[in-house]
Order: structure tokens, then C-alpha cells, then sequence
């Protein structure tokens, strides 16, 4: 008998460990999920793009492409992707644009494809101030600057934004199936499975949440912010969009969209939503 209470003593304490591994990785997954090698480039489906380099604090380079439009426009886009892989998928979010007239700009940060370092949270914001820096030095100044952040790129954009210094460069703040705070998505994340159900709430107290942005959407205005989000996100519940919505100050608007997750602009209406509202911007 008590051999036996024993070995159920050791099984306990190895499902534990297995339990906090999973908690560990799952935590690490909702924020970053870096992925070094390239698959594609832009040229794979035919349009002209460019290399570019820039820097970040410390010296740290940061990779990334512009892809050229097919025509001159009015209006230069910068993309922040979501958490998982690099600029050699998210492209295709973005690679349509170049159609209608938009050079766009997407850079991977710290960690992720050839950028440099490692991925955590205060690095990451930091690359994207350097982002923005980098596109309003290079766009004439007769040029809008909309930037568009889908999935974790759209929390970092809400919050890079709000704190850029030269705010008044940019025309307009784009998210797409953004999450509105980092401990609540965290929740969501570990609800979905049984094995970390019971522990969403005090995990979730680990993480950072200095960067939340649904404490500071409001601070974006008098810039012009469009929240795009589906019902059908199976990844960002929908009423994060409403939480930013809500919090955020005018001029805001909200459009609901028929998608997943990670596919928003296969869908062409979709796309027409998102080329209205740039071509309505003065």
C-alpha cells in the first residue's frame, strides 16, 4: 500500500511538471512565436520588392522588404505582422495592395527571419518605433502613412502608435483581429485546453502587461483608428474588438468582416472595406 501511494506520488509529480512545461510554452506562443527560415518572397507572386535593412536600439538590425506598386499613389502602408512565423508568410497579407498604388513596408522584429537578437515584449516595441521612424524618413511628405497591424502586430501598433513621437506623420492606425490586452488573450489561449484550463488565471498574472492596448487606444487620437475583427476568429475572441472600440476616442470606426484568423484579405470584399477607408482619408 504505501508503495503504491508512492508511485501515485510520482505520477502526480510528473503530470505536474508536464502540466507547467505545457503552461510554459503556451504563455511563450501567445506572444511570440519566431520562425527563422524564409519560405517565400514577394516575387512569387510577381510583385517588385527591395531589401531593407534598419536599425534598432543598441544597433540591432532589423530585415525587412518593400514591396513597389504597380503605379505611383498617394499613400505608403506599413504592416506589422501577427506572432508566428516572418515576413516570408505574412506578406501575402499585404502583397495585394501594390495593385492599388501602395508601396508597403513589412520588417520582421528582433528574433524572427533574418532580423537580429531575440524576441521579448520591450525589445519588440522598440522595433517597432524604429519601423515607424524608418518609413516617415522615407516618405515624401506629401504621402500618407497608414499603418495596418494584424493579430499581436496590431496590439503592438495600438500601442507604438500612441506612444510615437511623431504621430502627426501618420494618416490613419488599421488593426485587424488585434487582441486589446495581453493577460486577457493569455486567458483565452490557456482556456481552449483542459490540461491548462485551471491554471489561465494565475499564469496570466505573470504576464507583462505594461503594453496593454486597450489602456491606451485612446491615445491615438485626433489620428483616425479602423478596427477590423470577424466573429469567426477562432483565435481573438470578438469582443476584444468591441474592448478597443470602446475605449478608443474619435474619430474611430468599426467594420466587422467575414473571415478566420489569419486569412482577412483572401476574402476580396474584405479587401474593397479596407481600400474604401484608405481612399476616404484626406
Amino acid at each position: 500500500m504505501i508503495r503504491r501511494d508512492i508511485t501515485r506520488s510520482r505520477v502526480g509529480k510528473v503530470l505536474l511538471v508536464l502540466t507547467l512545461l505545457a503552461v510554459t510554452s503556451a504563455c511563450t506562443g501567445v506572444i511570440f512565436q519566431p520562425l527563422k527560415r524564409h519560405y517565400f518572397t514577394p516575387g512569387v507572386v510577381d510583385v517588385a520588392y527591395e531589401d531593407v535593412t534598419i536599425e534598432s536600439d543598441k544597433g540591432l538590425m532589423l530585415h525587412g522588404w518593400k514591396l513597389l506598386a504597380d503605379k505611383p499613389g498617394d499613400t505608403t502602408i506599413l504592416f506589422l505582422h501577427g506572432n508566428g512565423e516572418n515576413i516570408s508568410t505574412h506578406f501575402a497579407n499585404l502583397y495585394w495592395l501594390t495593385e492599388y498604388g501602395y508601396d508597403s513596408y513589412i520588417f520582421d522584429y528582433r528574433g524572427y527571419g533574418k532580423s537580429e537578437g531575440l524576441a521579448e515584449l520591450d525589445g519588440v516595441i522598440r522595433d517597432v518605433n524604429a519601423m515607424l521612424d524608418y518609413v516617415v524618413s522615407h516618405t515624401a511628405d506629401d504621402q500618407n502613412i497608414v499603418v495596418i497591424g494584424h493579430s499581436m502586430g496590431g496590439a503592438l501598433a495600438i500601442y507604438g502608435v500612441a506612444d510615437y513621437d511623431k504621430k502627426e506623420r501618420l494618416s490613419a492606425l488599421v488593426t485587424v483581429e488585434a487582441f486589446s490586452d495581453y493577460r486577457d488573450i493569455t486567458r483565452d489561449v490557456l482556456g481552449r485546453s483542459w490540461l491548462t484550463w485551471l491554471l489561465q488565471w494565475p499564469v496570466s498574472l505573470t504576464i507583462d502587461n505594461s503594453y496593454s492596448p486597450v489602456d491606451v487606444i485612446a491615445d491615438i487620437s485626433p489620428l483616425p483608428v479602423l478596427i477590423m475583427h470577424s466573429r469567426k476568429d477562432e483565435i481573438v475572441p470578438f469582443y476584444h474588438a468591441l474592448r478597443l472600440y470602446e475605449a478608443a476616442a474619435m474619430p474611430r470606426q468599426f467594420i466587422e468582416v467575414d473571415s478566420d484568423h489569419s486569412h482577412v484579405f483572401n476574402v476580396e470584399p474584405n479587401r474593397q472595406l479596407l481600400l474604401d477607408y484608405i481612399k476616404s482619408l484626406p
